[in-house]
């Protein structure tokens, strides 16, 4: 677990560092960038997190959609049903 924290800090530490020195202009990215670019730099962040919903959004709709069904569980469920019915009815638990 403490391995997938190190490696996510090690993904966004960078960028997050290259986002807050560009912003507070240590970096000067705004002299170079065009003036509606601007824009983008500043809600970066915000942008990355939107991206992010949809991307967890469109995963989770293309894993339903292309779930498979398995008619051989449902069969054996059904079977396992029936047998703790019986097996109920003998102990005269359920009529």
């Amino acid at each position: 677990m403490a391995s997938q924290l190190f490696l996510y800090l090690a993904h966004v530490i960078p960028f997050a560092t290259l986002w807050i020195l560009s912003v507070f202009e240590v970096i000067p990215t705004f002299s170079y960038l065009p003036d509606f670019t601007h824009h983008f730099v500043l809600f970066a962040p915000i942008y990355t997190v939107l991206l992010l919903g949809f991307y967890a959004i469109f995963s989770v709709i293309h894993g339903v959609s292309t779930f498979n069904d398995c008619n051989d569980a449902k069969q054996e469920l059904v079977q396992e049903i029936k047998e703790a019915r019986e097996d109920l009815k003998k102990r005269k638990i359920i009529d």
